[in-house]
């Protein structure tokens, strides 16, 4: 293995200085496994689509290409084991959390021949059958943060198995790429289009009580803008309107039916360092369906930066 090793770092400084590795890859793996030991690998291509959309589970796969390598150029594959497991990250709704089973087996048949002459497929895991394999409950067991763990195991004609806990670095890295095990994070994607537009913002409540005291954000209009699907800008909330008024930004995100804001700076306001606003334990929900109203609950001063314990600020914004 320490041949191998050389061999691909010497490949990766050819490639940075006259790029030639990449102009064939089936150069590069004949010279590696005609000194290497029997082994196998199934190298990933392309990761096609990363996630599990918890908004629309039916119609949401995790699916990634692979190029299945051996050292008889591919004439080796018999089939590829599907495993799964699911780690539940979102405590507040109960532990789902269930051990690896085995969804499918691949047969060779499903391989079509790529490029460099090896088998190529794609695996796809539907995030319903994903569902279905552990009798989940969509609505009360999952939730974004949850992670479907995938876990391929390459079967050779002789009887050899690879899988992701029986191989070495030089295999799993560099050219073969070939980690065998896949993170299908659970996300809830939505259309960029709602909660966007102009709203009016209304203060509920929350009091910053250095200097005198000011209630956290003056009323009025703002504008709110997609940074992505899943995450919102308010551009010009009015913060502290008894001491400043201070025009600052607020980004939250969508997360599967809540409002979250993330750790972040009060932009271009601070006592001693940065003052910080982040949803603690309590958050606000909304319905993707109606954008029209909603509420944002987070706590201000979290660092204490003005000399002030963190405050809990609730905002409602109506679309105008």
């Amino acid at each position: 293995m320490k041949n191998i090793l050389k061999i691909l770092s010497l490949c990766a400084t050819v490639f940075v200085l006259i790029a030639s590795c990449k102009e064939d890859d089936k150069l590069i793996f004949e010279s590696i496994t005609d000194i290497a030991t029997p082994a196998g690998g199934l190298r990933t291509i392309n990761i096609i689509s990363p996630t599990i959309n918890l908004s629309d589970i039916s119609n949401s796969s995790y699916e990634v290409e692979v190029e299945e390598w051996d050292d008889q150029d591919g004439a080796l594959l018999e089939s590829v084991d599907v495993f799964v497991q699911f780690f539940d990250n979102t405590p507040n709704n109960g532990d789902s959390s269930e051990g690896e089973l085995l969804l499918k087996t691949i047969p060779a048949s499903d391989f079509s021949n790529g490029p460099a002459n090896l088998p190529r497929t794609t695996i796809k895991v539907e995030g319903q059958e994903a569902v279905d394999l552990f009798g989940l409950d969509v609505a009360t067991e999952i939730d974004g943060g949850d992670i479907f763990s995938i876990r391929l195991s390459l079967n050779l004609t002789n009887g050899t198995v690879y899988t992701s806990t029986n191989l070495e670095g030089n295999i799993t890295g560099v050219f073969f790429n070939s980690p065998f095990l896949y993170p299908a994070n659970v996300v809830c994607e939505y259309d960029a289009s709602i909660f966007t537009g102009q709203y009016q913002l209304d203060f509920v409540s929350g009091t910053f009580s250095a200097f005198g005291g000011s209630d956290a954000y003056g009323s009025g209009p703002v504008t709110i803008t997609a940074n992505s699907g899943t995450q919102r800008v308010i551009q010009n909330a009015t913060y502290l309107p008894s001491l400043g008024p201070f025009g600052v930004p607020i980004t939250f995100d969508l997360i599967c039916g809540r409002m979250i804001v993330p750790l972040q700076n009060v932009v271009g306001v601070a006592c001693v360092n940065n003052i910080q606003m982040q949803t603690g334990t309590n958050a606000a929900t909304f319905d993707p369906e109606d954008d029209s109203e909603f509420f944002l609950i987070f706590n201000d001063e979290v660092t204490s930066d003005c000399g002030v314990p963190p405050y809990e600020v609730v905002l409602k914004f109506t679309k105008l």
